[in-house]
């Protein structure tokens, strides 16, 4: 329907309508019957007839025209998640498979990972649809004091991780993920992964916990634990032994060796016999080689291509199974990647400032993401975070930065927006000048939340091998200043690093389309769910990537709205960049001013 023009409803059918709704009424009945597809009006027998269930007589007269997507058709919903894949490493002549999915698929432009653009803070939010304030992962390194009182604690290791859901009362996420939904709806998640031990947990929280659906990694203590629940790792240690020793066996820093291990029994034995309903495989490349040698390097696209052939390996397999019109692939990376440039040693810089005691005192802890800092002030001791924003403003060095949206009060932090719960209305400036709030960027999180978010300046200047973007990162040894060689890495706020691989291919999705609309790794979980049926009603941050499915909606009647925030304080300035599409707020860049 054109919405900018005016639709009337023939007086024929308006006497159809039942002779007790309003004649405004009337009208909104059937247009909204229009709209949505005829599902809240249905003509049968001549008749005008209204449906039980797809819509309230307040939803009609309040005009409102939810939006509801039948069942998906496919048997499989598979995430393909390449750690650190940037989308312009995708080509015809070196990843021929994700080229082709990419063309024949839905191509989305304007994909996001969540901030920080770190490993576990999106495998998190994948797994839940929320993001990390309300999902509980807020960066790849954490601090809670249950865990350690003085110092933060990496999430890379699903022992800490296990020990985080102890101390805590079991609450290492505190929503629901997907592989809870599944199984209480008898589906079952699969999790397949070369990664880290705690990024391959947090696509599936439960599965140690509650024994939910399948968790397999080869490296929870290799040679004897590679899987969970016990049956399926004795499956695996029996039929295709254990992952190699060392992840790296050719010594040359690829980890090509640990990402066939577990494309093989992913494809020998999870998909022909464990059937899951959904699949989150997790490649571990080209992300450490990235970080070693650069995006663009010959080896990243060596282990690009290693990928690659994975991937036709299990569209091959999908075809002997009779899967292949039946299934559902979603590629998608958790961040972009960048060079780095510059380095500050955060931790002696405050000290030597006189605002930390030293390295491992807790008046001040540091929670890093490389491009990203979490700061945690003891109390929330509101002088103490002033004065460290002051402090790190007048540093070239420092990017932009993050307070709450409110004073903290009593050691707390005030949780007045959050208590709203309502994503597009939060008041983007922080409590201290020149600061914008955590709120809006999504990690407000009055547990584990942190103080003072600093991110550092980035460009879109290009690497040794052509590929744009460099930053500025954080590190625990050496010295503040400039760096050089190709190390690289992620965890900012750059477009570089906030773009990623995001497409959408199957039975359920449209084909051939290139869609701008934008969309985040915090949209897997809804639209999932949706496919199957489920859980529609759900206040996930994410949504459903209605734009791209078959029986969805063009994606020129979603509204989008892009809006860029300014903030100064004593000489310093900073922007920011978000964008809105129905209850989603994405963040899509932030830089400071010169």
């Amino acid at each position: 329907m054109n919405k900018n023009k005016k639709e009337l409803l023939p007086s024929a059918l308006s006497n159809k309508i039942p002779k007790m709704l309003p004649g405004r009424v009337k009208r909104r009945l059937f247009l909204g019957g229009l709209i949505i597809g005829m599902s809240a009006v249905t003509f049968w027998g001549g008749e005008f007839l209204l449906r039980q269930n797809p819509i309230t007589l307040a939803d009609i007269a309040n005009q409102k025209k939810p939006y509801v997507l039948p069942p998906g058709q496919a048997r499989l919903n598979l995430v393909l998640i390449l750690d650190g894949l940037r989308p312009d490493s995708i080509n015809p002549q070196n990843t021929p498979n994700l080229y082709r999915l990419r063309q024949q698929g839905v191509n989305y432009l304007n994909g996001h990972a969540v901030f920080p653009t770190v490993t576990r803070v999106n495998s998190a939010a994948i797994a839940t649809g929320y993001y990390p304030g309300k999902n509980g992962i807020v960066s790849n390194s954490m601090y809670v004091p249950q865990v350690n009182p003085t110092k933060s604690f990496s999430t890379g290791e699903y022992p800490e991780l296990l020990k985080l859901d102890q101390v805590t009362d079991g609450k290492l996420i505190f929503v629901k993920s997907l592989g809870e939904h599944l199984q209480e709806n008898g589906m079952k998640l699969a999790v397949v992964s070369s990664g880290s031990t705690g990024s391959a947990l947090l696509l599936n929280p439960r599965s140690i916990s509650k024994n939910v659906g399948v968790l397999i990694n080869g490296y929870f203590d290799p040679g004897k634990l590679v899987a969970f629940p016990p049956e399926v790792n004795r499956a695996i240690l029996t039929r295709f032994g254990a992952a190699p020793t060392n992840k790296d066996t050719n010594n040359d820093g690829r980890l090509n060796e640990a990402v066939d291990w577990s494309e093989k029994v992913l494809l020998d034995y999870v998909i022909p016999e464990l059937k899951p309903d959904v699949v989150f495989n997790w490649l571990t490349e080209p992300d450490s080689t990235q970080h070693e040698l650069g995006a663009g390097s010959p080896e990243a696209i060596n282990v690009i291509r290693n990928d690659d052939r994975n991937i036709g390996l299990i569209l091959d397999k999908l075809k002997k199974l009779g899967l292949y019109d039946r299934t559902n692939i979603f590629v998608i990376s958790d961040h972009g990647f960048s060079v780095h440039t510059y380095t500050v040693n955060l931790t002696q810089e405050l000290i030597n400032a006189g605002l930390k005691l030293s390295k491992d005192s807790d008046d001040v802890v540091l929670a890093s993401s490389g491009q990203a800092v979490l700061l945690h002030i003891k109390d929330r001791n509101p002088r103490q975070i002033e004065k460290i924003v002051k402090f790190l403003q007048k540093k070239d060095w420092a990017g932009v930065l993050f307070t709450a949206a409110y004073r903290p009060q009593n050691s707390q932090l005030d949780d007045s927006f959050a208590q709203q719960n309502k994503q597009n209305h939060v008041k983007p400036e922080g409590w201290v000048g020149g600061t914008f709030s955590l709120e809006l960027i999504h990690e407000f999180n009055q547990e584990r939340g942190a103080d003072i978010i600093l991110t550092f300046p980035w460009t879109s200047q290009k690497n040794a091998f052509g590929v744009e973007g460099t930053d500025f990162t954080e590190t625990t040894s050496g010295t503040t200043g400039p760096l050089t060689g190709n190390s690289s890495g992620h965890g900012s706020m750059s477009p570089w690093n906030i773009r990623n691989t995001f497409i959408a291919w199957g039975v359920d999705f449209k084909q051939g389309v290139t869609i701008d609309t934008p969309v985040s790794n915090v949209d897997i979980t809804p639209t999932i769910l949706a496919l199957k049926g489920i859980n529609r009603n759900e206040n996930f941050d994410g949504r459903v990537l209605k734009e791209g499915l078959k029986a969805g909606i063009n994606p020129i009647d979603i509204k989008v709205q892009t809006k860029v925030f300014t903030t100064t304080a004593r000489g310093y300035k900073a922007s920011i960049q978000v964008s809105e599409v129905e209850n989603q707020r994405y963040i899509d860049k932030s830089w400071r001013e010169r």
